[in-house]
């Protein structure tokens, strides 16, 4: 999640269960297809998991596509795709040692090692951190807030963050992870990926406003989250047939448990329920692809998952369960016109539909247990088109245009929570276009331009203040905009990038009570530079992240009174030196947040303020 903050187009941010979120040209991430090695990654229930469980020493490099994705990437790429594609061991061993410490009792620890012998090759990561919790800007003005307590229904005034230590921002994790590969012919390959992500956190509520819900199933925003773990296998395989057929298949089973314990108080001693979701998400796909031509390679996609969401409001209930199934075919042709234009078109064929569900009812008064009722069962299908042009000069200049129809089916959340569900949901559906050119200017210096169009229609939101609103399909939103980056060597050992990124969001459905669309920030920009010190070789990185004002709350046709709430733009700054004080030996300083800028990337929710961290490495 860090390193995606300084994608040019990405935003990440941080609110309830101290969970970060990425947003991509306005989609937030459970409208993006994540997939690690193409094989998707998410909770079942909201569609997203936190991405800052998965270790930067496991990954070889992250391909981001804006809303034109490929018709064989599966369904519900929305806005777009993230393929975190992971690390493969070379012939060359490799094992690596980090340690590092910061402010408020953080630690970290990873330990790697890859290596291959003939056909095998492995790569194996334990990682772990634990801290005291996050520090509250030092600029950062308490303010009151309330809490409201219902069933009885009373609300009070209170200062819900003083200052200081984040309230519940602690937090522990560890984490293994291991890849596993056979590679007998260099036309087959047979890949084995394994994780556990255990992560065990405090939930820092919003700074404005808590409830507390006193009546069983109880349910309060004073949380913490005692377990939150995945666990998963994934298998990749990989087989040529001849010199024009490829085939590639894929399966994968992965396991999300997390227990959110809900207190009564804002000293966390009244614990008032335990709450639990089990998810799992298996399936499979397959991809064949055949040069049909010296100018046309024809690629067929099959993908197909199951959800399962397990759901209990409190421990002495029983789970109640909701599962669903999506699929999708697609078919793409990519086609070489010139030495220099190259096109590509698609058709996919998605499918969602639901198989059971079903909901816990209790007794209005006890809050006993009493039956579990049958949900609606929706079912949908879309056909969803693209096609693009690729231009490649002889000066470096790459010029790219797309034209694609997406769409996104409903989680099972969205259908199904016991406090916000709507089984009447449409799914989301969206035209997008994009536009890029990229050109270099000489050796050191490159310069790209890119435009965009979303015409997102049924858009699925609950605006509001209150986070038990019902979902609600928003008519049409359109958003469009443009990013520029540009990228500069002007020194040796001197490297330089700039993005900026425009985005002009606006509601134009029916009867809409504002223009303005929640979480869609107008101005994001970023800034990285990194100078190798000659003589010492001192490693100097810099960074800057800039995000303009947005909305996080507006009225809406559904709730007309909720209040807006805008949060204030922010500028966060960071730095980090490294140095090698002997071959393989490196030490490390580094700085987050340099100003200790007092920000929220979400209202009501407080970002880090300055951190400072020390580490050593050991590569081998």
């Amino acid at each position: 999640a860090e390193a995606l903050a300084f994608v040019p187009g990405l935003r990440v941010s941080t609110g309830r269960k101290a969970e970060p979120t990425v947003y991509l040209h306005g989609f937030d991430q459970s409208r993006v297809l994540v997939l690690i090695d193409g094989v998707p990654y998410y909770e079942t229930n909201y569609g997203k998991l936190d991405l800052s469980q998965i270790p930067t020493d496991n990954v070889a490099r992250i391909e981001v596509t804006k809303g034109t994705a490929s018709v064989l990437s599966g369904a519900n790429a929305l806005g777009g795709t993230i393929n975190i594609i992971s690390r493969t061991a070379s012939s060359k061993p490799h094992t690596e040692v980090r340690l590092e410490g910061g402010d408020y009792a953080t630690g970290r620890f990873t330990a790697t090692h890859g290596n291959r012998r003939g056909a095998l090759s492995w790569w194996l990561n334990v990682s772990g951190q634990t801290t005291g919790g996050t520090p509250v800007p030092g600029s950062f003005d308490p303010r009151p807030g309330t809490i409201t307590q219902k069933n009885p229904t009373k609300t009070t005034e209170a200062i819900l963050e003083d200052g200081g230590k984040r309230q519940s921002s602690d937090s522990q994790s560890l984490n293994a992870w291991a890849k596993l590969g056979w590679e007998p012919t260099p036309a087959t390959a047979l890949f084995v990926n394994l994780h556990l992500f255990d992560h065990e956190k405090g939930a820092p509520p919003a700074t404005d406003a808590v409830q507390v819900f006193l009546k069983r199933p109880a349910f309060s925003h004073f949380a913490r989250i005692p377990t939150y773990r995945d666990l998963g296998i994934d298998v990749d395989g990989r087989h040529e047939l001849g010199r024009s057929v490829t085939l590639k298949a894929k399966g994968f089973w992965h396991e999300h448990v997390d227990d959110y314990e809900s207190y009564a108080d804002p000293g966390y001693e009244q614990k008032i329920a335990v709450s639990r979701f089990d998810d799992t998400l298996g399936g499979g796909s397959l991809v064949g692809e055949w040069e049909a031509a010296p100018w046309s390679t024809l690629r067929l996609a099959a993908h197909l998952k199951e959800d399962t969401h397990r759901e209990r409001d409190d421990a002495y209930l029983p789970f109640a369960e909701s599962s669903s199934t999506t699929g999708s075919l697609g078919l793409e042709d990519t086609l070489t016109l010139t030495k220099s234009l190259s096109a590509v078109a698609g058709v996919s064929y998605d499918w969602f539909d639901v198989s059971r569900a079903a909901r816990n009812v209790t007794d209005g008064k006890t809050g006993d247990f009493v039956r579990q009722d049958g949900l609606p069962r929706p079912s949908d299908d879309r056909v969803n088109p693209m096609a693009g042009l690729v231009y490649r000069g002889k000066d470096g200049t790459v010029v790219n245009a797309a034209l694609a129809r997406k769409g996104r089916f409903p989680t099972l959340s969205q259908l199904y929570s016991s406090r916000s569900g709507n089984t009447a949901l449409e799914s989301e559906r969206s035209t997008n276009t994009t536009v890029s050119v990229s050109r270099p200017f000489g050796a050191s210096f490159r310069a790209e331009v890119g435009g965009f169009l979303y015409d997102v229609r049924d858009m699925i939101t609950r605006d509001g203040s209150n986070v038990l609103n019902v979902y609600q399909n928003v008519g049409k939103v359109r958003m469009a905009g443009f990013e520029t980056t540009l990228e500069a060597t002007p020194l040796p050992g001197l490297t330089l990038r700039a993005d900026y990124t425009y985005v002009d969001a606006k509601n134009r459905s029916e009867g809409r009570v504002r223009d303005d669309v929640t979480n869609v920030p107008t101005h994001k920009g970023g800034f990285l530079a990194q100078y190798a010190v000659p003589g010492p070789g001192t490693l100097v990185d810099l960074d800057a992240v800039w995000v303009g004002s947005m909305y996080s709350s507006l009225p809406s046709p559904a709730y007309p009174k909720d209040p807006v709430k805008e949060s204030d733009g922010y500028v966060l700054l960071g730095a980090k030196a490294t140095q090698e004080v002997v071959k393989g030996i490196r030490l490390h300083v580094a700085v987050r947040n340099l100003l200790d800028a007092d920000y929220e990337s979400e209202a009501g929710f407080p970002g880090v303020g300055r951190t400072v961290s020390f580490g050593a490495s050991a590569t081998f």
